[in-house]
């Protein structure tokens, strides 16, 4: 069984499943101003057709298109994601980037898909003093509590621990709430979703400190492993035995180099993401493997010139099917591994 927003339902009943997405989120936190060709003020610009060009070469270079708080705007995204044949999605929108309980109850309610909220912290950059300060079993029940009786002084539990946030630098905050997370996980079955710098091998390290918390392989999923495709960092994930979570299908920027840095680089395209997700298929990783958009910026979405929450079923998967990956290996992943994954156990 697992707890969505609008109460329990059965793993028979995930359907199709994106398993990383964020359909309310604020990361403005992480918006650092620089001059943007052909922008007057990057802060107070608004994403619009004349600087999408700019965005696909920085996606941070507005402060606008790092919030997405409007129930209107994301109502109409999720039923996009819906009419393509999607019936659950997970909100891994963590303490820290602005997680919305009660909204996301109430885009639930209007849509009809089963939403999976996520317990936990972000990067150690959004942590507050309280996480700072608490140690690992405060943390821990906290989270526990979340799950088994609601979020943020609602009856609202969550459904999933994560994303738990892992930066370019692993401090030793999120170390402590990485261990509370994993604790969290031993006390209730559910799974642990961990975000890491997508330019970094960090996964494993925080595959590593779960692991020394009893948590079982199979219950942890490490994520944005697809934005380089580093594969022998993604092999030796596999063979530890975690889920891989091909999270990025839709972002294929090339970064411009004067604000590339060593924790925010390239982007490869989803041609190439399929094509390592073959190989993975034949090497016999399927049951390893989860799939998502993890849509967290405006230009994402259908409104402002993206390919939304159903990128993946849309267009990915005739690409998929095109590169000669069977239908009945792509449904194993969205259906078969998610409910596996969010399946307490």
């Amino acid at each position: 069984m697992i707890p969505t927003v609008l109460g329990m339902i059965s793993r028979e009943e995930i359907g199709v499943a994106t398993t990383h997405e964020h359909i309310f989120i604020d990361l403005t936190g992480f918006f650092t101003e620089h001059p943007v060709r052909g922008v007057v003020d990057p802060k107070t610009a608004k994403v619009c057709i004349e600087n999408l060009g700019v965005l696909n070469r920085d996606p941070y270079a507005l402060r606008d298109n790092l919030l997405m708080m409007d129930p209107k705007v994301q109502k109409k995204e999720l039923l996009y994601f819906k009419n393509a044949g999607g019936q659950t999605i997970v909100d891994a929108t963590t303490i820290g980037i602005h997680r919305s309980p009660e909204l996301l109850r109430r885009m639930s309610e209007e849509t009809g898909l089963h939403v999976i909220a996520g317990t936990g912290y972000y990067v150690g950059g959004t942590h507050s003093d309280f996480v700072r300060s608490a140690d690992v079993d405060t943390l821990a029940e906290k989270m526990v509590q979340e799950l088994t009786v609601g979020m943020d002084g609602t009856d609202i539990r969550a459904g999933i621990i994560g994303e738990i946030g892992i930066s370019e630098i692993f401090d030793d905050s999120e170390r402590k709430v990485l261990r509370a997370a994993a604790r969290a996980q031993k006390k209730t079955g559910a799974g642990l979703m961990i975000h890491i710098n997508p330019w970094t091998v960090n996964g494993l390290e925080a595959t590593n400190i779960a692991l020394s918390e009893g948590v079982a392989p199979d219950r942890i999923a490490i994520c944005h492993i697809d934005v380089e495709n580093r594969e022998d960092y993604i092999f030796r994930l596999l063979d530890m035995g975690v889920y891989v979570e091909f999270d990025n299908f839709g972002k294929e920027y090339y970064v411009d180099r004067d604000v590339r840095n060593s924790g925010y680089g390239l982007f490869v395209r989803d041609t190439d993401r399929v094509a390592l997700l073959k190989k993975m298929i034949e090497r016999g990783y399927k049951k390893q493997v989860l799939l998502s958009c993890d849509v967290c910026l405006k230009t994402l979405l259908h409104t402002y010139g993206g390919w939304g929450y159903d990128h993946l079923l849309t267009n990915v998967l005739p690409m998929m099917e095109d590169a000669g990956i069977r239908m009945q290996d792509v449904r194993s992943m969205l259906v078969d591994n998610a409910a596996d994954f969010l399946d307490w156990r």
